[in-house]
């Protein structure tokens, strides 16, 4: 059996490495956290995996060049905002990176004055940083999950799949 460093059949590039990705689907969550003086601050991910169900832990990919990951790590806190079926325009607020992203929107903050987006997510997981691990470009956040709060009952979920957004109804969670 050939060894992954001398196997030269298939090569991997950039272009294979995100197509490959593409056909990966995700949910789509919005990350927030509370930056100096409590300002908030999030991002859209699809980069999110439950890792333990005891202890309940997660595994969530951050980009390095994030603007929100000193803010993450500096808290040491964030809240896993599961998206409804209906949040394609919250998850592209959350993608950008010139807009205002709490502006206007409708959200409290849990008990460790973490911003909480409850009104536009299926449920939302607060988390303690407990790893964070050096990955290429980005960061590995393992956390322990320290509460889930309810979201909108039966709002189904919102998945990216080839580049693009998916609306799962409530019926396929069954």
């Amino acid at each position: 059996m050939p060894s992954a460093t001398t196997d030269r059949s298939a090569t991997s590039t950039d272009a294979a490495f995100l197509a490959a990705m593409a056909a990966l689907a995700g949910g789509v969550c919005v990350v927030t956290t509370a930056g100096p003086e409590g300002r908030p601050a999030g991002f859209t991910s699809t980069a999110v995996m439950s890792l333990s169900r005891s202890p309940q832990l997660l595994a969530l990919g951050v980009d390095q060049a994030s603007r929100t990951l000193s803010a993450l790590l500096g808290r040491g806190r964030f809240a896993l905002n599961i998206l409804r079926a209906d949040g394609e325009s919250l998850s592209r607020r959350f993608a950008d990176r010139t807009a205002d992203r709490f502006a206007g929107l409708a959200w409290s903050t849990d008990e460790w004055d973490v911003p909480v987006l409850t009104a536009y997510s299926a449920a939302v997981l607060s988390c303690q940083v407990v790893r964070d691990v050096p990955a290429g470009d980005h960061r590995l956040i393992i956390a322990s999950v320290r509460r889930v709060l309810p979201g909108t009952e039966g709002a189904g979920a919102l998945v990216h799949l080839g580049r693009r957004y998916h609306r799962l109804p409530a019926e396929y969670a069954r």
